[in-house]
């Protein structure tokens, strides 16, 4: 009798050591689901902060372009509608930081999101005041200085914009790492409860040592697809003028360490306002995205980037690439949109879409600048649009 009732004591004090621990492990288990289901929505919440945040540096971006792109139309009507797309990117602008406003901020965000408030308050006016005069006025020089002002007040805007950035980057970095913790002291309790379980409580352990596993991997995965969206752009799919820059500068510091030729292609759709006002502009961003695969399928190096600078205009960089070799595949580009045949009633240049390309080559030493090498290309493009259009301009920068 007294065995026995030692052994039914044994017996229930056992199950009730499985049933302990069952119940430990379903409580941590829950415990670790809450803390994986917090990370999440920090993760979400931080990348909803970035993309309003480069939405809005894109935007800033966008109107220094159209304020610079303004001063080089003699026409009235020509300036007159980049300033209607300088507009509308203060209206991209707004509606992010409307987005990025409504978003739960940390103190350090708070901050600097007031801060970026601040260097717009104050720089806005200027960089208004210079689209208007050059309006009015055109890209003379009696008014440069105000231009230069305008953009310098860019430059500001999108210096505290970049800051902005960093600060939710490192706010981030701070509750990953906290989630991480917490995630890791969920599983040393869990541990702790395994060694004494039964095999469901192993069984437990493992589902919840896989899921975490896997929630873990999601994560890295969704942070890898936020790098990759950040430098894409989105209505062609190709590299973005973000992801151009970088390219640029990173290819021309490896052109003047090595001294090889680095050769730089600006191609402009002809007459794609008149395309757009002719069949909309969801055919414009048809055809956009048409020119922009007939372009990329001919840039195919890894060490080259085909991207989208913005609105119509195209840029491929080639490293060591000479003069020769990239007007080949400046003129290849050029036949192969021009052999899409897309229809254009509008153009001056043919009865269908055609683009003109600037190409400029250099051997890069101390003594160049990266920005007079693009201004270069630039200038080549210029003269193939002034040549009549639908044609490659090259030279040596």
């Amino acid at each position: 009798m007294t065995v026995s009732r030692r052994a039914s004591a044994f017996l229930i004090v056992g199950f009730g050591a499985i049933l302990a621990c069952m119940l430990g492990a379903l409580y941590i288990g829950v415990q670790h689901l809450e803390v994986t289901r917090q990370a999440w929505l920090r993760d979400a919440a931080f990348r909803e902060k970035v993309r309003a945040a480069f939405v809005m540096r894109e935007a800033v971006r966008e109107r220094s372009f159209r304020l610079a792109f303004a001063t080089t139309f003699p026409d009235f009507f020509d300036r007159d509608s980049q300033q209607e797309h300088f507009r509308e990117a203060a209206s991209v602008f707004v509606r992010a930081r409307g987005e990025l406003q409504n978003l739960i901020l940390t103190p350090e965000e708070a901050d600097a999101l007031r801060s970026l408030e601040g260097t717009i308050t104050k720089a806005r006016p200027v960089v208004d005041e210079a689209m208007a005069r050059v309006v009015e006025g055109g890209g003379n020089g009696e008014i440069q200085a105000q231009v230069e002002a305008g953009l310098n007040g860019q430059s500001k805007i999108i210096e505290s914009l970049n800051t902005f950035v960093k600060v939710v980057e490192d706010s981030s970095l701070r509750e990953a790492a906290a989630a991480s913790r917490a995630v890791e002291q969920t599983q040393r309790k869990m541990m702790g409860l395994s060694t004494g379980a039964v095999i469901l409580a192993i069984v437990i352990g493992i589902f919840v040592v896989a899921r975490e596993s896997r929630t873990t991997r999601e994560l890295a995965a969704n942070r890898d697809m936020l790098a990759k969206l950040s430098t894409t752009d989105a209505l062609t799919g190709i590299a973005n003028r973000r992801r151009f820059d970088e390219v640029f500068e990173l290819e021309w510091t490896r052109a003047m360490r090595s001294g090889a030729p680095l050769s730089l292609i600006l191609i402009d759709v002809d007459h794609f306002k008149w395309y757009n006002d002719e069949y909309g502009h969801a055919m414009g961003d048809q055809c956009l995205a048409a020119v922009a695969k007939a372009m990329s399928a001919l840039v195919v190096r890894a060490t080259d980037l085909a991207a989208r600078y913005g609105g119509e205009e195209f840029a491929c960089v080639l490293s060591n690439t000479d003069n020769a070799g990239a007007l080949v595949v400046a003129e290849k580009i050029r036949e192969a949109v021009a052999a899409l045949e897309v229809e254009h009633k509008k153009s001056s240049a043919a009865d269908h879409v055609t683009i003109s390309i600037g190409v400029a080559t250099v051997r890069p030493s101390k003594m160049d600048n990266p920005k007079d090498f693009f201004e270069r290309a630039d200038q080549c493009l210029y003269k193939a649009k002034e040549s009549g259009r639908n044609r490659v301009v090259g030279c040596l920068a």
